[in-house]
């Protein structure tokens, strides 16, 4: 291997930092308290870990939270099933979902008592339970799914549809025109909801993709825009690979795929340190190996401030 190039925007998205920020914020807050979070707040392990180590709690359901303490929604979202359940057992409760996911929770509950709603995302994933809580759904994956509807949707009544924020550009515009065919009078919501994050990162992917050998990504296997971005590059470059931190790489892994020249980006839930520790891996593999950002790169600047009152 000669070189590699970082593709930017690459990594943690505003909304990542977002609940990780306020996690860190009411963790120093209440350090008399041990705090719960339900799910893993942003679908990477280092992270949890990382936070693991300094007392915070995770949780899978409300039942492990003790009454009266703290618990913190993650960065997905969650249905008004479970702040009814939080708010039950007397719990403080902290949001740490993603603005731009809580947009689209807004959506929902504008939508849900005069629109049929089709909801473009993946079954089990955690920010679809949580969006498809607010109101009566019909869930599709791709273009089948959506002819499915014809005969389940009355179209005398009203449609609209909402979407996963982690989904894939292309593949979800494919399904939306398949939505506008099957049913003309479906209303388009004002704007789209796919996260800027994962547009921009598809949008970094596809700049490099041409100029490099394969792309490796970096993220879990249940970091959906981490699948997204591994799809997208390996349909160009079928070399391109995916892996959630350094221990899954080896010498032979790379020499097998005959790779010159190596993009690297990860994905929105990805921590710097991740890409610190390959990078340094890879420099033993391959010692004379050049490393730098891809010309064309940009930065990232969104952010998003955290609200003044941090528990409800």
């Amino acid at each position: 291997m000669k070189k590699i190039y970082l593709a930017n925007p690459r990594g943690f998205c505003a909304g990542v930092k977002y609940a990780i920020s306020y996690v860190d914020t009411v963790h120093d807050s209440y350090q008399n308290e041990t705090i719960y979070v339900r799910k893993e707040i942003v679908h990477n392990r280092r992270v949890v870990e990382d936070m693991q180590k300094r007392g915070i709690s995770f949780v899978n359901e409300l039942e492990e939270v003790p009454e009266n303490s703290i618990v913190i929604f993650s960065a997905h979202g969650v249905s008004p099933e479970v702040v009814e359940q939080a708010k039950k057992k007397n719990l403080r409760i902290g949001d740490a979902t993603c603005p731009l996911v809580t947009r689209v929770h807004r959506k929902a509950k504008k939508y849900k008592d005069t629109y049929q709603i089709i909801y473009i995302g993946h079954e089990g994933h955690d920010e679809a339970i949580g969006t498809m809580g607010e109101a009566k759904m019909f869930l599709v994956e791709d273009e089948e799914d959506v002819v499915k509807l014809k005969n389940v949707l009355d179209e005398s009544n009203p449609i609209t549809y909402l979407m996963q924020t982690t989904l894939s550009v292309k593949d979800t515009k494919s399904i939306v025109d398949k939505i506008a065919e099957v049913f003309p009078t479906v209303e388009h919501p004002d704007k789209d909801d796919i996260c800027y994050a994962t547009t921009e990162r598809q949008e970094a992917v596809e700049s490099i993709i041409d100029h490099i050998d394969a792309m490796l990504v970096i993220g879990a296997d249940n970091s959906s825009n981490s699948l997204r971005l591994e799809q997208l590059a390996k349909k160009t470059k079928p070399k391109s690979f995916r892996v959630a931190n350094a221990s899954e790489i080896s010498r032979e892994s790379f020499d097998d795929r005959e790779i010159e020249i190596l993009g690297i980006t990860a994905g929105a839930s990805s921590p710097q340190i991740l890409l610190d520790e390959i990078i340094l891996k890879l420099k033993e593999f391959y010692p004379d190996v050049n490393v730098e950002l891809f010309p064309e790169s940009r930065e990232d600047s969104m952010n998003f401030k955290l609200p003044r009152e941090l528990l409800k």
